[in-house]
C-alpha cells in the first residue's frame, strides 16, 4: 500500500471568500448604496440580490477571471444552481457598475484621511497584441491606435489616466483613445479629487496648465528636462515619491488585464474596471 500512487484533490475554497465579501459588502451597501436602488421595484423577486452579486463579482476578480462566460460556468460547477440565465447575470453585472462606484467614492469621500500629495500619470490599455493592431474590431467606436513609450511599441486600445493618493489607492480616472494626449485629461481628474499637492512625470509639462492649476491653489510638480533650467531645490524625494504610481499600475495587471478582458461593450469594458478598483482600494485600506 505504501508505494502506491496518493491521490490528493484539488478543493476549493467557496465558503470562506464569498462570506469574507458578504460582510465586508453589506455595511458598505446600506451605507453608501441609494434606498432607491436598494428598494427598487420588484427588488425582493430577484433570483440574486445585490450584496451577494457583488460579493461573487469581488470573488471573481480574486480569481483572476476575466471571461464572464468562463465565470458563470464555473459558478455552475461549484453548485450555484439558483443563478439567472447566463446573458441576464451578464447584464446585471454589467448594471452592477454604477453600485460598485457608489460603494468605491463614499469609502475615498469617508474612510481615507486627506491624502499629501496625489499622482497622475496614464495606463496603456491594450486590447490585443501588436500584430492585429490594424485588424483588431473590439470597442472600435472608443479605442484607436496609439504609441506606449515605455515598451517603445504602438498598440491598439485606450489609455486610462488616473490620479493616485500617496497612500496608492485611485480617487479619480478617466478612459480615452489610445491617442489622445496626457495633458489634455489633467483638468478632468482634478475636477474629480482635487489636491493642492500634485505630482506626474515629464509627459505633463506645460507651462499654461501649471499657471491653470496654480489660479485654483494646485501646486502641479513635473520634472526638468535636462535642457531646462535648474532651480537650487532638491527634487530627487518627489521624483521617488511620483514612482509609486508604477507599482500601482503593476499591481492592477494581476487584478486587471485588459488584453485578456473579453468584454465587447464600452460599459462592460468600465464595469470590469470598477470591479477591480473597488477591490484594490478595500484591500488597500484594511
Amino acid at each position: 500500500m505504501l508505494d502506491q500512487l496518493q491521490y490528493k484533490q484539488s478543493v476549493v475554497k467557496v465558503q470562506s471568500p464569498l462570506a469574507k465579501w458578504i460582510t465586508l459588502l453589506s455595511p458598505l451597501y446600506q451605507r453608501f448604496v441609494p434606498v432607491s436602488i436598494q428598494f427598487r421595484k420588484n427588488y425582493q423577486y430577484a433570483k440574486l440580490d445585490d450584496i451577494t452579486l457583488l460579493a461573487l463579482l469581488c470573488w471573481q476578480v480574486e480569481l483572476g477571471m476575466t471571461d464572464q462566460r468562463r465565470f458563470y460556468r464555473f459558478l455552475l460547477s461549484l453548485g450555484f444552481n439558483d443563478l439567472p440565465e447566463r446573458s441576464r447575470f451578464n447584464r446585471i453585472s454589467v448594471n452592477a457598475m454604477n453600485i460598485f462606484q457608489w460603494i468605491r467614492f463614499g469609502l475615498i469621500q469617508t474612510v481615507m484621511p486627506n491624502p499629501t500629495y496625489t499622482i497622475i500619470d496614464s495606463f496603456p490599455m491594450p486590447l490585443c497584441h501588436p500584430i492585429r493592431n490594424h485588424r483588431a474590431k473590439r470597442l472600435r467606436s472608443i479605442a484607436n491606435i496609439g504609441f506606449n513609450s515605455t515598451k517603445k511599441q504602438w498598440y491598439y486600445g485606450l489609455k486610462g489616466s488616473f490620479e493616485v493618493t500617496n497612500q496608492g489607492v485611485a480617487v479619480a480616472y478617466t478612459i480615452t483613445k489610445a491617442s489622445i494626449h496626457d495633458i489634455n485629461m489633467v483638468t478632468t481628474l482634478v475636477d474629480q479629487y482635487p489636491c493642492r499637492q500634485i505630482l506626474a512625470d515629464t509627459g505633463y509639462l506645460s507651462r499654461k496648465l501649471k499657471a491653470q492649476l496654480a489660479e485654483i491653489g494646485i501646486n502641479f510638480w513635473t520634472p526638468k528636462r535636462r535642457n531646462m533650467h535648474h532651480t537650487g531645490t532638491d527634487d530627487r524625494l518627489l521624483k521617488r515619491n511620483r514612482r509609486q504610481i508604477e507599482s500601482v499600475f503593476s499591481r492592477w495587471v494581476s487584478l486587471f488585464n485588459p488584453e485578456k478582458d473579453r468584454a465587447h461593450s464600452v460599459r462592460g469594458f468600465q464595469a470590469r474596471l470598477e470591479q477591480c478598483l473597488l477591490v484594490d482600494t478595500i484591500n488597500q485600506i484594511n
